[in-house]
């Protein structure tokens, strides 16, 4: 019976200290006890003084979708802002330029066109990648809720991400709630906050859009890009310390080390 005692205590004391020794590493503190947090501006600082930044690859980011404005009127800022949106997560080149909609054979413009109206008689979206052109209708986000300016705005929005990821390739997602879910009227856009795709949506964009004759661009550090030997000249401090480290020649012999003998069966 007392053996059972003490071991129970001893075993009560050791988790007491394995507890006590996690919870000091998980949250590591200052001499003032506090936690301990990374700021975020110092760590982006640190990476970019590792890398030197992103830049594009030559021979990629080619071709454009270009999202053509047919409307008589209209916030062209929010056009503007969506398709620099989904360039951002694309990676792709994409234009806002003004237009006019032939319907149901537009003229595409670029290797692929949204085309934005505001007509009454067509419907909300259409998607035609067989003939590289999308439409977002804004005249049927003005029902209901619609009518007013703060709803139709940020439905107008939600429509153009709707209407460019389904002329790159998105037409569903495995996450459940998305935008590019099955929409059965303009009500439905109210539900989400944003207009964030789900990853693996925006995963597809960039085998997609090959087939329009885009290449997405390709990213890749400044301190790789000077290691394979094609980085531009440097822009700042931080990238000439880069090219300057890549490009130094060795002060001594490079030793190769021996192959090593193989053995024989």
């Amino acid at each position: 019976m007392n053996r059972l005692v003490v071991c129970a205590a001893l075993a009560a004391s050791v988790l007491a200290a394995v507890a006590a020794n996690q919870g000091s590493a998980a949250a590591p503190k200052d001499g003032d006890g506090k936690a301990k947090r990374i700021d975020p501006a110092k760590f982006a600082a640190a990476v970019y003084r590792h890398t030197g930044g992103r830049i594009v690859r030559p021979g990629t980011k080619t071709g454009r979708i270009v999202c053509v404005d047919c409307r008589a009127s209209g916030d062209k800022a929010m056009l503007a802002e969506a398709a620099g949106s989904f360039e951002r997560v694309s990676k792709v080149r994409v234009e806002v330029a003004e237009g006019r909609f032939a319907w149901p054979k537009p003229v595409v413009v670029g290797n692929a066109s949204l085309f934005v109206v505001d007509d009454a008689a067509l419907p909300s979206l259409v998607s035609a990648p067989e003939d590289r052109w999308a439409m977002v209708n804004v005249a049927p986000l003005r029902k209901g809720r619609g009518e007013n300016g703060a709803f139709f705005a940020a439905r107008v929005g939600k429509e153009l991400t709707r209407g460019f990821a389904l002329l790159a390739g998105a037409q569903d997602s495995s996450f459940r709630g998305t935008l590019v879910g099955c929409m059965t009227g303009a009500e439905q856009l109210d539900v989400y906050e944003d207009n964030r795709l789900p990853v693996d949506v925006t995963k597809r964009f960039a085998n997609y859009v090959r087939g329009y004759g885009i290449k997405p661009a390709e990213e890749v550090t400044y301190r790789k890009a000077c290691q394979e030997g094609w980085a531009p000249a440097p822009t700042n401090d931080v990238q000439k310390a880069i090219w300057d480290k890549v490009h130094t020649m060795p002060t001594e012999p490079i030793k190769i080390a021996p192959e090593a003998k193989k053995v024989k069966d």
